[in-house]
């Protein structure tokens, strides 16, 4: 399973996804070190065939942790 960043990576570089998404080179760069593209830009790399809305919906929910239930912290 690709990642957010490694779908940022495989889109080119910083600067041709920079100008490809219309943001800054820092914005991309960001996008990289965090390992996350914000939802707004999804279908952007999807219509480009970057990734597609299942792989980039995949990569965002390999990172949320499931909370521990109520019950548990009061314990």
């Amino acid at each position: 399973m690709q990642t957010h960043a490694d779908i940022v990576k495989n889109a080119g570089t910083a600067d041709e996804v920079a100008r490809a998404r219309n943001v800054s080179i820092h914005t991309v760069r960001s996008w990289i070190q965090r390992d996350s593209i914000p939802a707004e830009h999804w279908a952007g790399f999807a219509l480009d065939g970057k990734a597609t809305l299942q792989e980039l919906a995949l990569a965002a929910a390999s990172k949320i942790s499931p909370t521990k239930p109520a019950s548990a912290a009061a314990a």
